[in-house]
């Protein structure tokens, strides 16, 4: 067991000893985060373990992150904190056509024959995928607007509407009102 993160390691030797590594990596040195994120200030805990996989006849190895992402809400615009905790199991193959029968959940990583790959990049994939793709704070609302002030400043830019009209609700009013 490791305290530290290695870069690249060769996962069928990782698989082969069944090593395990615990570590953290800084949101800043995942390039692909930090254009997601508002602040890429914070650590990201992460837990695998490699090992050969006898139901489903693969080097397999389960990940486990956690870590908070400051994100921008799409309904208020407002910054928030989205925790996320995920955790993965995937295989590594030569060739997909292997893994045709796999479960679902089960995530297919193709190797090419001596090939190294890094930890960073797994772990940068996996938080990506937990980024919604509208992010919403749940204890967020859209600012709401007066009704009357909506329709009088209608009136105003208009002229005067005409009683005989029945008055229909702008569509763009709110829009309006955000512009302010």
């Amino acid at each position: 067991m490791f305290n530290k993160l290695p870069d690249f390691i060769d996962p069928i030797y990782s698989v082969n000893h069944n090593k395990r590594f615990n570590g953290r990596v800084n949101q800043s040195r995942l390039k692909r985060v930090v254009e997601v994120v508002n602040e890429a200030d914070r650590e990201v805990d992460v837990q695998i373990e490699f090992f050969y996989d006898k139901a489903l006849r693969f080097p397999a190895f389960t990940m486990k992150i956690e870590t908070s992402l400051n994100l921008q809400c799409q309904r208020s615009l407002k910054a928030f904190d989205l925790p996320v905790a995920a955790e993965i199991k995937g295989v590594f193959t030569e060739t997909l056509a292997l893994t045709q029968d796999l479960p679902t959940d089960v995530e297919v990583y193709e190797l090419d024959g001596e090939e190294k790959i890094s930890l960073f990049e797994l772990v940068e994939e996996e938080l990506l995928l937990c980024v919604p793709l509208a992010p919403v704070d749940n204890n967020s609302s859209a600012p709401e607007f007066d009704g009357a002030s909506k329709n009088t400043n209608v009136e105003n830019q208009q002229g005067q509407v005409e009683k005989d009209e029945p008055q229909k609700p702008n569509p763009f009013a709110v829009l309006q009102g955000l512009k302010k």
